[in-house]
């Protein structure tokens, strides 16, 4: 895909940021770059020297490539979460619309479920479960009173 093809999403905002992504996508290198840095990051090796052999070892880097496959994976995943938040939970000016957010999205769905979950479960226990205080009965209490002493 050539990088004129590429447009930014809908809810991508404005300002510098916006004006910098512009200028990277008419960049024709821009595109092949980036592919570039995400082979590479799939790719990645770590060196270092070893003294009992007196070389230069290197193996997978293994931190660096399951960085670059989460990262990758949640751009890619995260398009779709903009696409619905834009049409049905008020990106395009058109109103909330959370139901049909929920129903076009398993993962928001799921998500949602989840922190439902954990408030109920937060309110179980001893504070989901308070008894009713029960009355305090009025104390008879004599109280002094003062002397006139000492008065003038």
């Amino acid at each position: 895909m050539p990088a004129t093809d590429v447009i930014l999403a809908p809810a991508a905002g404005s300002g510098i940021g916006k004006m910098l992504a512009e200028a990277l996508l008419a960049d024709p290198e821009f595109m092949p770059a980036m592919k570039a840095a995400c082979m590479g990051g799939l790719k990645a090796t770590r060196t270092w020297w070893d003294k009992s052999s007196r070389s230069m070892q290197s193996e997978p880097d293994s931190r660096v490539q399951v960085q670059t496959v989460a990262l990758l994976l949640a751009h890619m995943e995260g398009e779709p979460i903009k696409r619905i938040i834009h049409q049905h939970l008020g990106g395009d000016g058109s109103g909330i619309d959370p139901l049909a957010a929920l129903r076009d999205s398993p993962a928001l769905l799921a998500a949602v479920k989840r922190e439902v979950e954990k408030a109920e479960w937060r309110s179980s226990g001893r504070n989901g479960k308070k008894r009713d205080p029960q009355p305090v009965e009025a104390a008879d209490i004599e109280v002094p009173t003062v002397s006139q002493q000492g008065t003038k």
